[in-house]
């Protein structure tokens, strides 16, 4: 009987499911053999169809968190904390089941090399900055890490802690290839910018149902816990979606994960939505879809508002402001969205009557916490410390690493990474993160179309921003880890676009 290279596929994707499932169900546990043959599935399609895999990767991603504890009992509560189970991790991976044999087959096809013959030598140096980076994030691994490794004793495990950290931080950097893969034409564009408003739009939506759950006292929130569940960021108050939450009415708590693990990680998805809801909205032609992108702006100002993040709530309306002011090309039309604009930021800062002003919430929190000054005692307790030329070793300071042995927590991204990968790494990262910076600020001003150049300028103020951003560490974090490169990628091809759609006019 002979058999197609498709009904092969098929079989054989069946059969390592099947055994897959069949061996973490007797050493595991059931919810571990359905995650691992469903992970089985997310393989073979990213590999079989990369582009069709990274689109499930960037539709997964938000609600990885939600998928994992609503569908799987991976945690429970002892007492007034959690515990986990052993498939904690296992679930957490499962996103990377879409990214990692993607950029795979990517990889070994060499397609995404020849989309850049043209452009390779403007690229050089940027890839040769790229790749300075992981040497010297690799140096770190295999010189620190690994040595730690072998005085180790107890549970400490270095080097497993430096492959963590190495994820973490570089993990998806190779997205810049993949998007750049990804994005062939206008209609790919169009259809990645159309996605990421859905995406707004359901993950604003489901946050705005978890708010209205704990208010309407559906969800009890944190009010029946014990301390210090009492008044802190829990999985055991979790509620509808997302993960660990803060909301105690009776001392004017709250702090809202939306679709994500945790608040922070939805803060940061909201800011990065402020870039991209706007990009998408100054972009796009069709009328049905620019009022779709308006009402995506709105409720990404709405769940901020909601969610309790002082990050999001000082940031978010700022980018708005800028976004509008940078990317209209109508100025008669400028006062209206300003108003609008402005009407929502006062929304924001009165908060919907939740615990009292938002506003009153950031004075509070600057003056007992100014930003600058923390941002400026971490660099002085670092420097104090004393920093190696290759650091104290990759994952030290990642909160994913804890179980491995001790970390140290730090809460900007500069500090963090001169504790980490040292002055040599922190130096190779500056200026790659610049070189990314300086290049697609030229790619941006080589666009030549209108719409183009106000979707890349929203992109561009995002790497910018992001770049030099050392408040909290969102380049280490999902979603903006991911997001960062992700979209630098997209503006490195936006001049081929460009040229493709000006030689079809012509």
């Amino acid at each position: 009987m002979n058999l197609s290279r498709q009904e092969i596929f098929i079989a054989s994707t069946l059969a390592i499911a099947f055994c897959v499932s069949v061996v973490l169900v007797l050493f595991r546990s059931l919810q571990a053999s359905l995650i691992g043959a469903a992970m089985v599935f997310a393989i073979a399609i990213a590999y079989r169809y990369p582009r069709k895999g990274l689109w499930l990767f960037l539709i997964y991603m938000p609600l990885a968190g939600t998928v994992s504890y609503s569908l799987a009992s991976i945690y429970r509560a002892v007492g007034a904390h959690v515990s986990y189970s052993q498939d904690y991790a296992l679930f957490h991976l499962a996103k990377d089941a879409f990214y990692l044999p993607a950029l795979f087959c990517i990889l070994i096809s060499g397609s995404w090399l020849r989309g850049l013959k043209n452009l390779r030598g403007n690229l050089r140096i940027l890839v040769i900055a790229i790749l300075f980076l992981l040497g010297a994030c690799l140096l770190t691994l295999f010189l620190v890490n690994f040595p730690q490794q072998l005085s180790a004793s107890g549970r400490e495990k270095p080097f497993l802690m430096g492959i963590i950290g190495l994820k973490k931080l570089v993990g998806y950097l190779p997205l810049m290839a993949c998007s750049y893969y990804l994005i062939r034409d206008r209609q790919d564009l169009k259809y990645l910018f159309r996605l990421q408003m859905i995406i707004s739009l359901v993950c604003c939506g489901l946050c705005l149902i978890q708010y209205l759950l704990l208010t309407q006292g559906i969800c009890a929130g944190n009010i029946d816990l014990p301390e210090p569940a009492f008044r802190r960021v829990t999985l055991q108050a979790r509620c509808f979606v997302g993960g660990s939450l803060l909301y105690n009415p009776q001392i004017k708590l709250i702090s809202l994960p939306g679709t994500f693990v945790a608040p922070w990680q939805w803060a940061w998805f909201l800011i990065a939505n402020s870039f991209f809801t706007a990009a998408a909205t100054a972009y796009e032609s069709s009328r049905l879809w620019r009022i779709l992108g308006f009402i995506s702006i709105a409720l990404v100002i709405f769940a901020t508002a909601i969610s309790g993040q002082t990050t999001a709530t000082l940031l978010v309306p700022i980018i708005l402001f800028v976004l509008l002011w940078a990317t209209e090309r109508n100025n008669k039309w400028l006062p209206y969205k300003l108003g609008i604009a402005t009407f929502l930021c006062i929304l924001i800062a009165n908060n919907f009557g939740v615990f009292g002003s938002s506003l009153d919430s950031i004075i509070s929190r600057w003056n007992y916490s100014p930003p600058q000054q923390f941002i400026i005692g971490q660099f002085n307790w670092i420097i104090r410390e004393g920093v190696p030329l290759l650091g104290q070793g990759l994952g030290r300071s990642a909160s994913a690493a804890r179980k491995l042995g001790d970390i140290r927590l730090i809460e900007t991204f500069y500090p963090r990474l001169l504790y980490e990968i040292g002055w040599l790494g922190t130096l190779a990262f500056l200026g790659a993160v610049s070189l990314i910076t300086i290049y697609t600020f030229k790619v941006y001003c080589s666009i030549q179309n209108l719409p183009m150049r106000s979707l890349g300028i929203c992109l561009w103020l995002f790497i910018l921003f992001i770049s030099y951003n050392t408040f909290y560490y969102p380049l280490a974090v999902e979603p903006v880890n991911i997001y960062y490169w992700f979209f630098a990628g997209v503006l490195l091809k936006l001049p081929m676009i460009d040229r493709a759609e000006r030689e079809i006019k012509d």
